[in-house]
């Protein structure tokens, strides 16, 4: 019982992420399962697989209330979404080509190592100073591909991705840019979590579909609807450079967590 209730606080607590940052929780997430599918005697092999997939899953389920909102408010469009469609599907694909190729744990390292690195350029408040509308126009895209990447890889909704390199790189709103990565978030994770579901899976737990394992996904999602409401009142009462401070320290937490 205490484990199906700490599911449900870690649900609150990566859809307070997914609210504030635009971020769909992944990292909490996919160490989370992973330590659950432990306990339930899974094996280690195939309790990587079932994190990643629920992981999304539950992304899915926190960022559709976010995206939604953003989307509402005008923060981004259905037009540009639609756009981006083709490189978010190219990114997802090659996300899964690349994971039976490569170490996933290598893969790992690396990726904490660009957050830790992206995260100190973010906090030392120095942009690029890339302003013209054209390198916006190539920019996005290939945001979206590098975030829908990564996105199948590691079982996040690549918001981190897309906040890291747009603060980074781009010259548009925080909040703007936190709405981007919202709504890319659930478009990467609902393209994962059908492709992870679909994909032929050894079936070691009941309600397992795919690589979902369903009850973990319900309990943790049931946590996420909440925190991501609470997430979005404080990102609409907090300043911009507190966001990006805010942000910055998160990615170095995760970068190093990612890296170890």
């Amino acid at each position: 019982m205490e484990v199906y209730v700490s599911l449900l606080l870690i649900g609150l607590i990566s859809g307070f992420a997914a609210g504030l940052f635009g971020i769909g929780g992944g990292v909490i997430l996919v160490p989370a399962f992973s330590y659950f599918f432990s306990l339930k005697g899974v094996p280690k092999e195939i309790g990587f697989k079932l994190s990643v997939a629920t992981s999304l899953s539950v992304i899915a389920v926190s960022t559709l209330f976010t995206s939604g909102f953003h989307i509402l408010k005008g923060k981004v469009s259905v037009g540009e979404i639609l756009r981006l469609m083709p490189f978010i599907f190219l990114g997802i694909s090659t996300g899964v080509l690349i994971s039976h190729a490569v170490s996933g744990e290598l893969l790992k390292k690396f990726f904490g190592l660009f957050l830790v690195l992206l995260s100190l350029k973010i906090l030392s408040g120095k942009g690029s100073g890339l302003k013209l509308p054209i390198r916006e126009r190539l920019l996005v895209p290939l945001i979206s591909l590098t975030s829908a990447f990564f996105s199948a890889l590691l079982g996040i909704g690549g918001g981190v991705v897309v906040n890291t390199l747009m603060f980074s790189l781009s010259q548009r709103d925080v909040r703007e840019v936190v709405a981007l990565a919202s709504v890319l978030s659930f478009v990467n994770a609902v393209f994962g979590t059908v492709l992870y579901s679909i994909v032929p899976a050894q079936k070691v737990l009941n309600y397992q579909v795919g690589y979902v394992y369903i009850p973990a996904a319900l309990l943790v999602s049931i946590g996420g609807i909440a925190g991501s409401r609470l997430g979005l009142k404080f990102l609409h009462s907090t300043e911009q450079k507190v966001l990006k401070k805010l942000f910055g320290l998160l990615l170095v937490v995760l970068g190093v967590k990612m890296f170890l």
